[in-house]
């Protein structure tokens, strides 16, 4: 995995760096393969781009809002580059027997890392991704620009592997506005 694929999905969550580099798709409103594990239904056109494990749908720009699909981080693994130097906390690595609890902290320990600031895990709980039994989390978090955002994400490891979709917002009218949008992605994800 190179390190813009770890960064992927923390940079663009924080502060959409991602957006200006990335080449964009349209993703039309029917069912569409991720990772070639699992279907999910969008509803809505999106725009995508993919970068390694880590496709990234926005509506109005990744830095107001992203839904963004890690697709099977291997045991071992890190998010993000940053998390794999020598003086990080071995709880930035991904392991397989991690609990729903560990996953929430290793999540909002890689969103500080790469420059969130006053990441709360808000919520968390068991939840069904497609037929594997998973988890579900809500964070509130700044950006490194000081935006105020919030995010929910649900994930399930599955073959050993860590499958998450992470939605993040501007906690200003972003977040609210595709929430529904991506709850119906999240309830609609069919394990192939």
């Amino acid at each position: 995995m190179t390190r813009a694929v770890r960064a992927a999905l923390v940079l663009t969550a924080s502060t959409g760096l991602l957006a200006g580099c990335a080449h964009y798709t349209l993703v039309e409103p029917r069912p569409r393969t991720v990772a070639d594990l699992y279907t999910v239904d969008p509803q809505i056109r999106w725009s995508a781009s993919t970068n390694g494990k880590v496709e990234m749908w926005t509506v109005d720009g990744s830095g107001l809002e992203s839904v963004q699909f890690l697709n099977g981080l291997a045991d071992g693994e890190v998010l993000i580059q940053a998390a794999a130097a020598a003086n990080s906390p071995k709880r930035m690595t991904f392991r397989k027997t991690m609990t729903p609890s560990e996953l929430a902290e290793l999540l909002a320990d890689t969103l500080t890392s790469a420059g969130a600031q006053h990441v709360a895990v808000t919520s968390l709980g068991p939840h069904q991704f497609g037929s594997a039994s998973g988890f579900r989390c809500e964070l509130a978090f700044t950006s490194k620009g000081g935006l105020a955002k919030q995010g929910l994400a649900a994930g399930a490891i599955v073959n050993d592997r860590l499958y998450l979709v992470l939605y993040t917002g501007a906690k200003l009218h972003y977040y609210e506005a595709h929430r529904a949008d991506v709850e119906k992605i999240i309830q609609s994800i069919h394990m192939k």
